[in-house]
């Protein structure tokens, strides 16, 4: 969890800036695009990075080939890249309605140690191209100058395009679960930009244990080794609107 929380130092340390800034240079004293608030929907789009975690349950599988037992962690979260599109309906002075999807870059590794602690000679790297498709509600603060912050939540679907048959771990096509994020918009001269975190619950198991082509090989002890195996995506972004 190592990267989320630079993540979020990242987000804090942004959001104490503009603050200051905007204190500093009366940030709130001309207030730019006066009717951006009004349109009836507009679009936009995201540029971001992300960190992709799993949830994982053990099942103390004693393996066939070694006669340990392993226990799967994620490690060393990398750090991804985020791209995608807004479409935004505005429902009310506080409401609007937005369907952001966007596509992701990551990896994660999965590392096993044994009961003494001895660590596998290799991770297993589970590599992932996604499409996240989530309709969000955007509840927003009464605005303040230049700066609107804003809550985020509804439910996501997600598709793995990067999914690979020929990893020890494979992943599920299709997930769904939960997003929900803040984030704040700060009105420009031309556009708004809004610094956003979300994360995504998945609820879907994501494990495929149908692998015929594993059985009877000493790979096959890293999916038994996982009873469950359920998504977690952390996204940082900045959206122009």
């Amino acid at each position: 969890m190592k990267t989320v929380n630079k993540i979020i130092f990242t987000l804090l340390v942004f959001f104490s800036a503009v603050s200051a800034n905007a204190q500093i240079k009366n940030f709130g004293t001309v207030r730019n695009l006066i009717n951006a608030d009004n349109k009836q929907y507009h679009f936009g789009f995201i540029l971001g990075f992300n960190s992709m975690d799993f949830n994982l349950d053990q099942t103390n599988h004693v393996a066939e080939d070694d006669g340990k037992i392993w226990y799967a962690d994620v490690t060393n979260q990398g750090v991804g890249f985020t791209v995608g599109i807004i479409s935004d309906l505005r429902l009310g002075r506080y409401f609007n309605l937005r369907f952001d999807p966007v596509l992701l870059f990551n990896d994660r590794s999965v590392h096993y140690v044994d009961k003494d602690g001895n660590a596998a000679e290799e991770d297993v790297v589970v590599k992932s191209t996604i499409i996240d498709f989530p309709l969000l509600m955007k509840a927003r603060a009464a605005r303040m100058g230049n700066l609107r912050p804003y809550l985020l939540a509804g439910p996501a679907m997600t598709l793995d395009l990067g999914r690979s048959t020929d990893a020890n771990l494979l992943l599920k096509g299709i997930d769904y679960g939960v997003e929900f994020g803040f984030g704040c918009d700060i009105y420009l001269t031309y556009f708004k930009l809004a610094p956003e975190f979300k994360m995504f619950l998945g609820f879907n198991e994501l494990l495929d244990t149908n692998r015929p082509e594993l059985e009877g090989t000493k790979d096959i002890k890293w999916q038994q080794a996982i009873g469950k195996l359920t998504s977690r995506i952390f996204t940082l972004t900045f959206n122009f609107e």
